[in-house]
């Protein structure tokens, strides 16, 4: 199973993605969390010490062009999966391993086209490999990613979205997206609703668009006092509201 978790900024998918990750590995599933996004924090939320020296950023040098018939090109990556995972792999707690894609280290270098392709042949790869893993990947707060169909091999792509109209506007847009790159299943999770009259915004706005809700995730005070100390959600308070809404989502994955 290969899921992405995108929204625009903000919207909070990468507490989404990694709690979802932690959950996940929780139930004895081995699983791979990618982090697309170039201003990655992806590790702090699946629990891993921030004083740890990280393995080497993900980069263009695992992909190559090779050239078919009538002169087209395409990507592929250039390595084993097996190896990608040893050599660049960093393990989390809960039967989690973390690929980080490269980020800009200089201002004024240019797109990071590259990097989107790294993500979209790395998910491509993942999804080829004879390794059972379930793959979450944790894309860039924009529309780029999906303009350079770097999600294009998931299997699922869930839209995070919050009440208000800017957020759900974007999450109209992703989905659209999503389905042009032929993405089958797509859905909206909503995050931070505190009351009767949020979750009713966000139902009939979905409902006119026709984007099905996974879940409502409840607006949470753990996640910002866990934000402040630096730590994983799930490691503050397991027992946090948000905490139990996604386990609830990763229970209905295979629905």
């Amino acid at each position: 199973m290969k899921i992405a978790i995108a929204g625009k900024g903000g919207v909070g998918k990468t507490t989404i993605s990694g709690t979802l990750c932690r959950v996940l590995g929780r139930s004895n599933n081995e699983v791979l969390a990618i982090d697309g996004d170039p201003n990655p924090n992806l590790s702090v939320v699946l629990g891993i010490d921030k004083n740890t020296t990280p393995p080497p950023s993900l980069s263009t040098d695992i992909i190559e062009r090779v050239e078919e018939a009538e002169g087209k090109w395409r990507f592929q990556v250039k390595m084993p999966f097996e190896e990608i995972l040893n050599k660049f792999g960093q393990k989390a707690p809960d039967n989690v391993t973390l690929l980080m894609v490269g980020k800009p280290e200089v201002a004024g270098t240019g797109c990071m086209c590259g990097s989107h392709t790294v993500v979209r042949e790395l998910v491509h790869s993942a999804l080829s490999s004879k390794d059972s893993q379930i793959t979450v990947l944790d894309t860039e707060a924009s529309l780029e990613h999906m303009k350079r169909g770097t999600s294009r091999y998931v299997d699922k792509i869930y839209t995070v979205v919050e009440p208000y109209f800017r957020s759900l506007e974007a999450a109209s847009r992703f989905a659209d997206m999503a389905k042009q790159l032929g993405i089958e299943r797509i859905e909206a999770i909503a995050n931070k609703v505190r009351n009767d009259e949020e979750r009713m915004a966000i139902t009939e706005y979905c409902k006119k668009i026709n984007l099905p809700i996974a879940v409502f995730v409840p607006f949470d005070e753990n996640v910002m006092e866990a934000d402040l100390k630096g730590i994983s959600v799930i490691d503050h308070n397991e027992n946090a509201p948000v905490v139990k809404a996604i386990e609830a989502f990763a229970a209905s994955l295979n629905n």
